[in-house]
C-alpha cells in the first residue's frame, strides 16, 4: 500500500514536465494568447484525479488524469509523440488508438468572452465557464475506456454548449457576471447561481437558460424592480453592491399554522408541505452582509424577503472594512463565514441567533417596507425566519508582500499594494481555507473551530465561550516579493480530495506552471469521518472526550508542537520571468529570510531545547525517586520473605500440635463416656441387638442339633442297608446338602464373632 501511495504521490514532481504543462507554455511562448489582465483567476478546477485546465489561446479545456501519468517527459518527447501523431492519421479510421495523455475539450460554439473561472459540478456531467459578459456550460462526453478517458482517448472532442443567461446580458451593455457557481440544492446538479453587477442573485437551469429560475434583487428597502444604469453605477461607487456569496448548509421551511373561521380555534396548515431552503450570504463592496433564500422545489415560487445588512458584534467605525471583495461560508452546523478585503483583511464570524430586542431595535427604520413586502409575497404560507447577527471572532491580516527590513539611508515604503483575495474551500477538512490573490497564495486553518462550535451547540447555559486559539497562515507562494516588482496574479488554485493522490494544493501561477504542495504538515486537521459528523449538526462524543482528556492532561509532544508553531513562514518565491532584482533587494530579501529564520526557527527551537533539558532533568529527579523505591521496596520484600518463612515454620508447629491435642481430647472423651454409670442410648440399642443375636444363636443351635440327630440317624440306615447297591440319597442331593450346612456354619462362625466383639466392647 506504501509503495503504490509513493507511485501515485510521484505526479507532483511529473507535472510540470507533463505534456499538457508543456502545451500551455507552448503556446504561451507563441504569442497567439490573449493579453493577460492583472486580475486573479480559477481557470482550473479538480475532481477526484481529473484535472481540467482553460487553455485561453486555442479556447478549449484540457484534461487529463492525474492517476495516469506515465513519467516525466521532455520537449523532445512531446514533438516525437506529435510527430508519430501525424504519420499515424493515414489508415487510423478503422481503429482509433489514443497516443496523448492529455485531451482537448472544444466547446460547440465559437466563445468570445473572456473566461475567469471554470467550475465542475458533483457528478462531473457538466463544466462551467464564465467571464463578465458570459457564461457556457459544456456538457462532457461520456467517458470509457482505460482511465475513463472522455470518447475513448480521443484528442480533440467536441462538447454540446449551453448559453445561460444571453438575453439577460443583450438588454444592458454595462452589465456584468460578478460570480457563477453550481447551486448545491439541484436534485439534478443542472443549476447555476448567477450574481449580476445589477445586484440581483439569480438562479438559472440548464434546460431553459433564458430564463431565471428565480431572481432576488439584493437592495434594502429598495422597490424598484428595474434599476437605472446609473443608480447601479452610484451604488457599486459607494459599495452597495453585492460582490460576492456563498451557500450556507440548508434549513427546512416549516408551514404557518393557520386557524380556520368558526372551527372553534383549529389550527391547520392545509396542503403546504415543508420546503429546503439554502441560505445564500452575499456581501457588498462596503462590508455589510446581506442574507437571501433561495429554494428549487416544484412548488409554486416563495418570494423569501432578503435580510440584512446583518448586525455584526462587537461593532466597528468602519464595518470591518470598506472594500470586501469574498466571502466564504464553511459547511459546519453553526454557520462560520470568513470575509476577505482587498487590503488582506481576514473576518471570521460566527452566526448567532437574533434577539427579540436586537430585531426590533435593526428593523424600526424598515419595518414598513418589510411590511410591504411581506404582504405581496406568498411568505405567508410559512413560518417566518429570524434575522440572525454575527460574531466576529477573529481578525487576520495577510502579507500579501513580503515585508523586508528598510536601509538606514533609503527612505520607507507604504504599502498601498491593495488587490483583491479568492476564497476557496478545503474539501478534505472544514477547519481550513485557501486565498488567493495577484501576489500569491496564503492557507488558513482555523484550530478553535471544533470548541466554538461545541459551545455553541451544547445547551448549557452557564457555560462560557471557549478561550481560542489563533487562526494559523501559512504563505505558501508569493508572486509579488517586493512592492516594486511586476503583479503576477495566480491563474488557478485548487485541492485534490482523492485519498491515493494525497491531499495536495495545486496552484497555477502566471508563467503557466504548476506548483504542488501537500497539505495537513503545519497542523492538525478533522478526520473525514469527523467532518461528516459535524456537518450533519453534532459534534463527536468520541472526539469531545478526546479534547476533555487533552485538556486535563496535555502531552509534552503537544506542548513542543506549540511551541515550535510557526506565526510566519517563508513562501516559495515565484514571481514573473520579467521580474528583475536589484542587489540592495536582494539584501532586504536576504535581512527578511534571516530575521524569520532567528524568530521562527532558531529561538524557538532554544525554547524548545530548554524545555526539553527542563523536561530531561524533572524526569531524571523522578527517575532517582523512582529508583530510591524500587530499592527500598526490594529491601521489604527481602524483609517480607524472611517473615514469610518464619511464619511458615510456626504454622506447621502450630497444626502439629492441634492434631496432637485433638487426639488427646478423643482419648479423654472415650475414657469419660466408658466411666459414666448409666448406659446411653446407643449402648441400649446395642444390648437389645446383642440380645436378638443371642436369641437366634439358641435357636440356630436346636437347628444344629436336630440336623446332627437326622445325620446319624442316616448314617445307621445307611450302615444297615450296606449290602444294597444303590444309596438311599443321590451325588446332587448330598451336594446340595453340604452346601447348606456350610452356609449355616459360616453364619454360626459369623454370629460368634459378634457375639465375642460385643461381650468385648461391653467389658
Amino acid at each position: 500500500m506504501a509503495a503504490a501511495c509513493a507511485e501515485f504521490n510521484r505526479w507532483r514532481t511529473v507535472l510540470n514536465n507533463h505534456s499538457i504543462s508543456l502545451y500551455l507554455r507552448k503556446q504561451a511562448e507563441s504569442g497567439t494568447s490573449r493579453p493577460q489582465n492583472k486580475d486573479t483567476k480559477s481557470l482550473i478546477c479538480l475532481q477526484s484525479s481529473d484535472l481540467f485546465i482553460w487553455c485561453a489561446s486555442e479556447g478549449c479545456i484540457l484534461h487529463c488524469n492525474l492517476k495516469s501519468f506515465p513519467g516525466e517527459e521532455t520537449e523532445t518527447d512531446l514533438e516525437s509523440e506529435s510527430t508519430r501523431r501525424k504519420l499515424g492519421t493515414i489508415g487510423a479510421a478503422s481503429s482509433f488508438v489514443p497516443t496523448s495523455s492529455f485531451q482537448k475539450l472544444f466547446p460547440g460554439d465559437v466563445l468570445s468572452l473572456e473566461v475567469e473561472s471554470i467550475g465542475i459540478n458533483k457528478t462531473g456531467s457538466h463544466l462551467l465557464l464564465y467571464g463578465a459578459r458570459g457564461i457556457r456550460v459544456l456538457e462532457l462526453p461520456r467517458r470509457w475506456g482505460k482511465n475513463a478517458v472522455f470518447e475513448g482517448g480521443k484528442e480533440t472532442v467536441r462538447c454540446k454548449t449551453v448559453r445561460i443567461g444571453d438575453r439577460m446580458l443583450t438588454r444592458s451593455s454595462s452589465l456584468r457576471i460578478l460570480q457563477v457557481s453550481w447551486h448545491p440544492g439541484s436534485k439534478t446538479n443542472s443549476h447555476l447561481a448567477v450574481l449580476t453587477s445589477d445586484n440581483r442573485f439569480c438562479v438559472y437551469s440548464i434546460i431553459d437558460s433564458d430564463q431565471p429560475v428565480s431572481s432576488v434583487l439584493i437592495n434594502e428597502g429598495d422597490r424598484s424592480l428595474n434599476p437605472t444604469p446609473s443608480k447601479n453605477f452610484v451604488g457599486a461607487a459607494l459599495g452597495e453592491v453585492a460582490v460576492a456569496f456563498d451557500f450556507s448548509m440548508p434549513i427546512m421551511l416549516q408551514p404557518r399554522q393557520r386557524i380556520l373561521s368558526g372551527s372553534s380555534g383549529i389550527s391547520v396548515s392545509g396542503s403546504v408541505s415543508p420546503i429546503e431552503v439554502w441560505p445564500v450570504y452575499c456581501v457588498r463592496g462596503n462590508g455589510a452582509i446581506m442574507l437571501v433564500y433561495s429554494h428549487l422545489s416544484n412548488i409554486k415560487p416563495v418570494n423569501l424577503p432578503v435580510q440584512g445588512p446583518l448586525v455584526m458584534y462587537p461593532p466597528a467605525d468602519d464595518n470591518y472594512g470598506v472594500d470586501a471583495c469574498s466571502i466564504l461560508c464553511l459547511p459546519t452546523p453553526v454557520p462560520v463565514l470568513v470575509i476577505s478585503t482587498c487590503e488582506g483583511r481576514l473576518h471570521h464570524c460566527v452566526q448567532l441567533p437574533s434577539s427579540d430586542n436586537d430585531l426590533s431595535q435593526h428593523n424600526e427604520s424598515a419595518s414598513s417596507v418589510n411590511l410591504e413586502k411581506t404582504m405581496l409575497s406568498s411568505t405567508g404560507l410559512y413560518e417566518a425566519i429570524p434575522e440572525p447577527t454575527l460574531y466576529v471572532i477573529e481578525t487576520a491580516v495577510l502579507e500579501l508582500c513580503l515585508s523586508v527590513p528598510q536601509i538606514d539611508d533609503q527612505p520607507g515604503t507604504e504599502d498601498e499594494f491593495m488587490c483583491p483575495v479568492l476564497l476557496r474551500k478545503d474539501g478534505n477538512s472544514c477547519d481550513r481555507y485557501h486565498c488567493s490573490h495577484a501576489a500569491g497564495v496564503h492557507s488558513v486553518a482555523l484550530p478553535w473551530l471544533t470548541s466554538v462550535l461545541q459551545y455553541f451547540l451544547e445547551d448549557k447555559e452557564d457555560s462560557a465561550l471557549p478561550e481560542e486559539n489563533e487562526c494559523i497562515v501559512e504563505h505558501v507562494l508569493c508572486t509579488k516579493p517586493l512592492y516594486s516588482c511586476p503583479t503576477s496574479p495566480i491563474l488557478g488554485l485548487d485541492v485534490v480530495t482523492d485519498p491515493l493522490l494525497g491531499a495536495s494544493l495545486v496552484v497555477l501561477s502566471s508563467d503557466l506552471e504548476f506548483t504542488v504542495l501537500p497539505l495537513g504538515l503545519q497542523y492538525q486537521v478533522m478526520s473525514p469521518s469527523e467532518n461528516a459528523t459535524t456537518a450533519s449538526g453534532t459534534v463527536s462524543e468520541s472526539f469531545v472526550s478526546r479534547q476533555r482528556n487533552s485538556a486535563v492532561r496535555e502531552p509534552f509532544s503537544r506542548q513542543l508542537e506549540q511551541i515550535l508553531q510557526r506565526k510566519s513562514s517563508i513562501p516559495i518565491l515565484k514571481s514573473g520571468g520579467h521580474a528583475e532584482l536589484s542587489q540592495q533587494d536582494m539584501y532586504q530579501f536576504l535581512s527578511r529570510v534571516t530575521s524569520v529564520l532567528r524568530e521562527e526557527y532558531i529561538h524557538k527551537q532554544d525554547h524548545a531545547r530548554q524545555e526539553l533539558h527542563t523536561r530531561v532533568a524533572m524526569l531524571q529527579q523522578r527517575k532517582d525517586h523512582q529508583l530510591q523505591d524500587i530499592k527500598a521496596l526490594l529491601d521489604s520484600r527481602h524483609l517480607l520473605r524472611d517473615n514469610a518463612t518464619a511464619i511458615s515454620e510456626k504454622l506447621e508447629k502450630c497444626k502439629d500440635d492441634h492434631e496432637s491435642l485433638l487426639k488427646r481430647l478423643e482419648n479423654s472423651l472415650r475414657k469419660v463416656q466408658s466411666r459414666v454409670p448409666v448406659l446411653s442410648e446407643a449402648e441400649r440399642q446395642e444390648m437389645k441387638e446383642l440380645n436378638a443375636i443371642k436369641s437366634n444363636m439358641d435357636l440356630y443351635k436346636q437347628n444344629i442339633d436336630q440336623v446332627r440327630v437326622k445325620q446319624e440317624y442316616q448314617e445307621r440306615q445307611i450302615k444297615r442297608a450296606g449290602g444294597h447297591d444303590s444309596p438311599a440319597l443321590h451325588q446332587k442331593q448330598i451336594s446340595q446338602i453340604k452346601n447348606i450346612l456350610q452356609d449355616e456354619n459360616s453364619d454360626i462362625e459369623e454370629l460368634k464373632k459378634d457375639v465375642n466383639r460385643l461381650s468385648l466392647d461391653l467389658s
